[in-house]
């Protein structure tokens, strides 16, 4: 899978620490590519959690739901700030909204678990591999195609844990941001997991020579 051969970018990473900084010390979640229907079970499971638990950053998969994503989190009772206003992080505000593009290394490098969108209903999970190659603690849902085998690897080596509900996700969450041993073993086991299946790309380029010979 060449997908295993993009590196988190140095720029994007120095930007995600910045953007951390801004946020401050609360604890991250990150929900990344999420999908239509996925956002509003986040938001109802994210209100039935202590308030100030952690910081929610949602990132639609699409561009064109930023809007909509922005009005179900106010409706949802939640104050909102979106990336884009390139502000401070208010210690009021309870769901970040990344309305940017070209900045998923970013959010990851700002997050201390990620949630991998796509997964929690039946649309397929998104890219969980950027996650695990920026060491970051990964959660998905079930529906993991077309990612299936690189989710079933990442679940069997540690690197990231499985739910069936926005409230396990919420749950699982909020157990791994308690616990800063279990986040360093499966953002280190999610590095060795990206390393090890890294080189597609050479791999693939040769055959093609190959062939082309």
């Amino acid at each position: 899978n060449v997908k295993f051969d993009i590196l988190p970018p140095p720029e994007q990473l120095a930007r995600g620490e910045e953007l951390r900084r801004r946020i401050g010390l609360r604890p991250v979640l990150l929900a990344a590519s999420t999908r239509e229907g996925e956002e509003a079970l986040l938001f109802e499971a994210l209100a039935k959690r202590p308030r100030g638990e952690a910081l929610l950053v949602v990132v639609p998969r699409h561009p064109q739901r930023f809007d909509e994503v922005a009005a179900l989190a106010a409706n949802a009772g939640f104050v909102v700030q979106r990336r884009s206003e390139d502000a401070q992080i208010a210690p009021q505000t309870q769901v970040l909204l990344g309305d940017s593009m070209g900045e998923m290394f970013a959010y990851y490098a700002a997050c201390d678990v990620a949630f991998v969108g796509g997964s929690l209903l039946e649309y397929g999970s998104q890219n969980l591999i950027e996650a695990c190659a920026a060491g970051r603690p990964v959660i998905i849902g079930r529906s993991t195609y077309p990612f299936e085998h690189a989710a079933g690897e990442a679940l069997a080596c540690g690197a990231a844990r499985q739910v069936g509900s926005a409230e396990e996700l919420m749950q699982a969450a909020a157990t791994l941001l308690r616990d800063d041993a279990a986040r360093g073993r499966m953002g280190e086991a999610g590095k060795a997991f990206a390393a090890r299946h890294r080189g597609a790309t050479d791999r693939t380029l040769a055959l093609i020579s190959r062939a082309m010979r």
